[in-house]
C-alpha cells in the first residue's frame, strides 16, 4: 500500500529547516519558534523518538502542512519553496503527533503546489 506525503522543499529537494546562505534569518527564526511543543523537533517527538539519516520530514495531510508553517507560507513562496506531494510505501513512513518522517529514496514529487 502507498500513501501520500506532504512535504515543504525548494524544487532541488531540501526543506526550510536545511538552510542555504540566502535562507539564513527564514531558517533561524523558524528554528527558534519550532522548537515548541506545538512543533517539536523529530527528536522531541515521543511517536517517532528521532529522524534517521535516510528519512525526509513531512506530514501526512495538506492540513497538518498548513497547520504547521500557518504565517509562513509567503515567505517561504517568496524564498522558493513550495509543497510537494510524495506517494510512497506505508512501510517507508513513520507517524509522529504532528510530522511523518518519510524515505524518500529515489522518489520524485507526483504533484507540486504553491505554498500561498
Amino acid at each position: 500500500m502507498k500513501v501520500s506525503v506532504f512535504r515543504v522543499e525548494k524544487p532541488n529537494g531540501n526543506g526550510p529547516y536545511a538552510a542555504d546562505d540566502a535562507d539564513q534569518n527564514l531558517y533561524e527564526h523558524m528554528n527558534a519558534v519550532h522548537g515548541s511543543a506545538d512543533h517539536p523537533a523529530p527528536e522531541d517527538d515521543p511517536m517517532l523518538e528521532g529522524i534517521n539519516p535516510d528519512e525526509h520530514c513531512g506530514f501526512a495531510t495538506l492540513c497538518d502542512l498548513e497547520n504547521w508553517f500557518a504565517g509562513y507560507e509567503d515567505i517561504l513562496d517568496e524564498c522558493g519553496y513550495g509543497i510537494s506531494v510524495y506517494t510512497v510505501p506505508l512501510a517507508l513512513v513513520r507517524y509522529g503527533h504532528n510530522q511523518a518522517l518519510f524515505v524518500r529514496g529515489d522518489a520524485v514529487p507526483i504533484r507540486r503546489m504553491s505554498m500561498s
